[in-house]
């Protein structure tokens, strides 16, 4: 018996035709969107392929430098090895203001210093021991001595922190003069020297961006400049006073 188009038999044959184009429109669509999960998208020797939207080519996501894996270079060492003997300095300056009596800011400022600082400098000599590199010991660390900390010299290829001055650091006559001051003359003394210190890590820390290649030191780099511009201008504001 034949089927009327226009009745219920009719009816439901044009609800299936509309059932099964609406799932092979559906099928067509998420073949063109591609996998949604990273590990079933097709890979091309090893490398990812990221399939484009409509009219766009497809792209290998590993096509970008991989920055977090370069090794080290010798600007990366260098800057380690002077930033630490440039961070001592500054704990051995910091380390004066509780007994010349500094100022309640400026002895705020030496503990900040120090406290931000003492585990920068961990943190390096940790960094230079892993590569094989000379670092200071823990003991060293935790006395902050300058005459100690002179790691450097032992690298052969004239790059050790021993064959390049630091910009910033106060000479041993400046330090001298520092220890003798109090009060308000070490305040205004220790805000000079410092001011200037800062902005010498803050020139080195543009050195290694530049030239330095091992991503952990680039964002160390990174944060030094940037907490210590902050306390150049913290420090400006008080000296202004």
């Amino acid at each position: 018996m034949e089927t009327d188009s226009s009745g219920e038999g009719g009816l439901m044959e044009r609800r299936w035709a509309a059932m099964l184009a609406t799932a092979m429109a559906l099928a067509v669509l998420s073949a063109c969107t591609g996998p949604a999960h990273d590990e079933d998208r097709p890979k091309v020797d090893g490398a990812v392929v990221q399939p484009g939207r409509p009219g766009e080519k497809s792209k290998t996501l590993d096509e970008a430098p991989r920055i977090a894996e370069a090794e080290a270079n010798d600007a990366d060492i260098m800057f380690t090895q002077m930033m630490i003997l440039h961070h001592a300095q500054a704990l051995q300056m910091s380390k004066l203001a509780e007994g010349a009596g500094a100022g309640r800011s400026v002895q705020i400022l030496a503990d900040r210093i120090d406290g931000a600082q003492r585990p920068e400098i961990v943190y390096m000599a940790g960094w230079l021991a892993d590569r094989g590199e000379d670092a200071p010991t823990s003991e060293e660390i935790k006395d902050g001595d300058m005459g100690a900390m002179s790691m450097g010299h032992g690298r052969h290829d004239g790059h050790g922190s021993g064959s390049h001055t630091m910009p910033g650091m106060a000479t041993a006559g400046q330090l001298r003069d520092l220890a003798d001051a109090r009060g308000a003359e070490f305040d205004n003394l220790f805000l000079t020297l410092m001011i200037r210190h800062h902005q010498g890590a803050v020139d080195m820390a543009g050195e290694v961006l530049r030239d330095g290649s091992e991503q952990q030191l680039n964002e160390l780099a990174s944060g030094i400049a940037a907490d210590q511009g902050a306390e150049i201008s913290r420090m400006k504001d008080l000296l202004g006073r």
